[in-house]
């Protein structure tokens, strides 16, 4: 079946968004071709005349796919009543770096790079082999050559994500690329917002219909978009249409606390409950009404929202971006990563709350859900998967504790990894959650948000 390509722009129907004149060649090196890049920054890019090239770190099959379509694909953007399709052009390389792993240090220190992005998921972080030795061993060969300045910059979901790629980088440099990179290298921070399901067969068989061809890396996302960023770049700038400022901690509080700490919220009832997606989910009998109270009772007082933005009013926003039923964001893609996710989205924001003496009982039914979520069975007692790099801890700690709530509670609060001492030691937070999983265990999700 032929392909999306170059050739096929010059044919496709009015109704579709084509990119104009593309540029010849990378400014941008992108780390990781998971689907949020390709719906958020490529997408940002695409409105520049700056290009990129896509690395993907082990799997091929998204690179091979873009290579095969001249670096084309298509972009659906779904409402509550159907699609609009664009065709992204800024992407004009494609890289493995599992196979190509000398060709990335390459770029990474070509001085015609003049930005990095990294959109490689929590856990990478953690793996000095992984993203952030390329990144050292990149730096040490720019380095070597003399090479201009660099930005790197972290797209991921993480707390000051610019000061934890740095804090994975630099421990990993030799003396004296660590001098040079403290005169040449930056580590801007970003938060990232839109909503971005993994793509399905229906996003495919969408693109054909709409396309006349195959496009096997189609991406679907939500109509809403953001993009702020620390304006600290050691290079040149691309031109997205962003919101730069000095200070991006109060943006990236607000999303992961309010959206991404909601979001894996439904996650796991939903989950639990046998609702396939958020939209779902967010359907129940009290599910709403659970997730405002969450918002104000909870989350709201934990943190100071940034300027002129109200926690509250953000929080009616993200859930009427979650009941978009042309969004079907599965409950179990959500729910992955748990270990590395909750401590951002969910336990930090516990913590503020005991420190500023508030009542932790709502906020205790979500880490009761994915304690019971890890037990691997929903309400209906249907399989559950556990994708986790902390599954066999997880799942060890659960097994050893016993059917007890109170006791299970207390395994996953004593998994350091995960959990900070205080709040493991926290009474109120242990009784509150064994009290939430105990309803869970009895009448499950749907039962306990109705009656709540």
């Amino acid at each position: 079946m032929e392909r999306l390509n170059q050739e096929v722009l010059k044919r496709l129907p009015g109704n579709i968004t084509v990119p104009g004149d593309r540029p010849d060649r990378a400014g941008i090196l992108h780390l990781g071709a998971g689907a949020f890049h390709r719906a958020h920054q490529a997408v940002y890019t695409d409105d520049t005349d700056w290009g990129i090239t896509v690395a993907a770190p082990r799997s091929r099959d998204v690179i091979d796919a873009l290579a095969a379509q001249d670096g084309l694909y298509t972009v659906a953007t779904l409402g509550p009543h159907g699609a609009d399709l664009r065709v992204i052009g800024s992407i004009v390389d494609t890289l493995h770096i599992a196979t190509e792993r000398d060709r990335a240090l390459d770029l990474i220190a070509d001085p015609a790079t003049h930005v990095v992005t990294l959109t490689v998921t929590e856990k990478a972080y953690r793996d000095p082999h992984g993203v952030p030795g390329l990144l050292a061993d990149g730096l040490a060969r720019r380095a070597a050559q003399g090479g201009p300045p660099l930005t790197i910059l972290c797209c991921d979901n993480l707390p000051d994500n610019g000061k934890t790629t740095r804090a994975a980088v630099e421990p990993l440099l030799d003396d004296t690329t660590r001098a040079w990179a403290d005169e040449h290298v930056t580590f801007p921070s970003s938060m990232v917002d839109r909503i971005v399901p993994a793509s399905t067969r229906a996003t495919y068989e969408r693109a054909l219909g709409e396309l006349g061809v195959s496009d096997l890396a189609a991406v679907e996302a939500e109509p809403f978009t953001q993009w702020v960023i620390e304006d600290n770049f050691a290079g040149p700038r691309p031109g997205w249409d962003a919101t730069y400022t000095t200070d991006v901690a109060g943006w990236e509080r607000l999303k992961l606390r309010t959206l991404n700490g909601v979001h894996s919220t439904l996650a796991y009832l939903g989950a639990l409950a046998d609702a396939e997606t958020v939209s779902e989910t967010l359907a129940l009998p009290g599910a709403e009404e659970f997730a405002r109270w969450l918002i104000s009772e909870q989350i709201a007082p934990s943190f100071t929202p940034p300027d002129g933005q109200d926690t509250v009013a953000y929080g009616e926003g993200v859930l009427e971006r979650f009941a978009n039923p042309g969004i079907r964001h599965r409950c179990i893609q959500i729910a992955m990563d748990g270990s590395q996710k909750l401590p951002q989205r969910l336990l930090g924001t516990m913590t503020d709350l005991v420190a500023a003496g508030v009542d932790l009982d709502l906020i205790a039914l979500p880490l009761a859900a994915w304690t019971r979520f890890c037990a691997g069975k929903s309400d209906a007692g249907a399989d559950l998967p556990l994708d986790d790099p902390l599954k066999d801890v997880l799942r060890q700690s659960l097994a050893a504790a016993g059917p007890a709530p109170a006791a299970r509670i207390d395994a996953i609060l004593g998994i350091r990894q995960v959990v900070p001492e205080p709040l493991a030691d926290n009474h109120q937070l242990r009784r509150a959650a064994a009290k939430w999983l105990r309803e869970l265990d009895r009448h499950g999700v749907a039962t306990t948000l109705e009656h709540l």
